[in-house]
């Protein structure tokens, strides 16, 4: 059976439902809040209600791993029972998990996510660069194989990250810029039907300079933290990246879908709102 690309089931399911990629990031606060205990059964019972409650109507969810890993082998299983019943809603799942490592290490964390061996099979992962681009080869090869994306964290919007980031190299290119032309490059061979690769990037939301790294990745998703509580909204976005790349991203909402809980009912009001107004940035 052939493959098809993150990219490509990515590009159905947002004409289908929605861009918008729900959060589930069961932070001690949330779970508090939600009057849930703060262990594997709470972050269990949190991220299946988050399914539960709009499963239907969003296209991905991009549960945060540390929040579960914090709980070793129990908050492990918590998140593979959530993200296989994300899965089942025909939703896509990125797990949130920004390994970074070279050789024969990466190639495992790669393999813990990527492919039908995996051992918690999902559609995408996320990934740090810090290692040098070249490190990522090995993840690019097996996303490639079995037809999952990777997000690798290209402009962040912390102030820490921002001094890295925008550093300049030898060839007066930043850190980021560098990064994102080699993740063309990656993807050079790899597209799907509507031009975009394996290799994605995350970039924030709430950056104003953003357009100024997309230009560099025109055959990349872009996943974009930083909507609702970190303050940004889909209009900022879509004028901040432009419309070519606002066309090709992936708005990530976490913490105000959270603070709507555990409501169901509430839950599912706030993302079909954002889901519209994320369908939006698709014209």
């Amino acid at each position: 059976m052939a493959v098809i690309p993150f990219a490509d089931r990515f590009e159905a399911i947002a004409d289908r439902r929605s861009p918008l990629t729900v959060g589930i990031d069961p932070a001690p606060e949330v779970l508090k809040a939600w009057d849930l205990p703060y262990n594997a059964e709470g972050v269990r019972v949190f991220g299946l209600e988050m399914v539960e409650a709009v499963g239907d109507l969003v296209g991905v969810f991009k549960p945060q791993i540390a929040f579960f890993e914090r709980f070793g082998w129990q908050g492990l299983k918590s998140a593979a029972e959530v993200i296989g019943h994300a899965r089942s809603t025909d939703a896509l799942v990125i797990a949130d998990i920004k390994r970074m490592d070279i050789g024969h290490t990466i190639e495992a964390y790669a393999g813990a996510w990527i492919g039908d061996d995996a051992g918690t099979p999902v559609d995408a992962i996320t990934l740090g660069a810090y290692m040098g681009s070249g490190s990522l080869k090995p993840v690019v090869k097996r996303a490639a194989e079995y037809g999952a994306g990777l997000f690798v964290v290209v402009r962040s919007s912390n102030p820490d990250g921002i001094l890295l980031q925008t550093a300049r190299q030898g060839d007066d290119r930043t850190v980021a810029d560098a990064l994102a032309d080699d993740l063309t490059v990656f993807n050079q061979g790899l597209l799907g039907k509507m031009g975009n690769g394996p290799c994605g990037a995350v970039v924030g939301a709430t950056l104003d300079d953003a357009d100024q790294v997309l230009e560099r990745l025109p055959t990349s998703l872009i996943l974009a933290p930083g909507i609702g509580a970190q303050g940004a909204t889909m209009t900022d976005l879509r004028s901040r990246f432009g419309r070519a790349a606002a066309k090709r991203t992936l708005p990530n909402v976490s913490r105000q879908v959270a603070a709507a809980g555990p409501s169901r009912k509430a839950i599912r009001e706030i993302v079909e709102r954002l889901a519209d107004e994320a369908f939006t940035l698709r014209g």
